[in-house]
């Protein structure tokens, strides 16, 4: 798998979002499946949309409960 491969992560609890945000901050697109209730998932696009925000990416929908982040020098 190449560096401009995505990671696929499946998040489930707040908790989970370590790793696809370390695989975001090395510099890697990363696909995350939220597989949680409605409240903890909306925390958890909340933290990715910042940190997207926050380092020049992009978040995209992909499709229902499924997101794109594409950190800024794979773009």
């Amino acid at each position: 798998m190449s560096s401009s491969d995505p990671a696929r992560h499946e998040v489930s609890s707040f908790a989970d979002v370590v790793a696809p945000a370390d695989d975001y901050r090395a510099g890697r697109p990363i696909v995350v499946n939220v597989v949680a209730d409605t409240d903890t998932g909306r925390r958890i696009i909340d933290f990715m949309s910042g940190l997207a925000y926050g380092t020049g990416g992009t978040l995209e929908k992909a499709a229902e409960q499924l997101y794109l982040l594409t950190p800024p020098i794979a773009e």
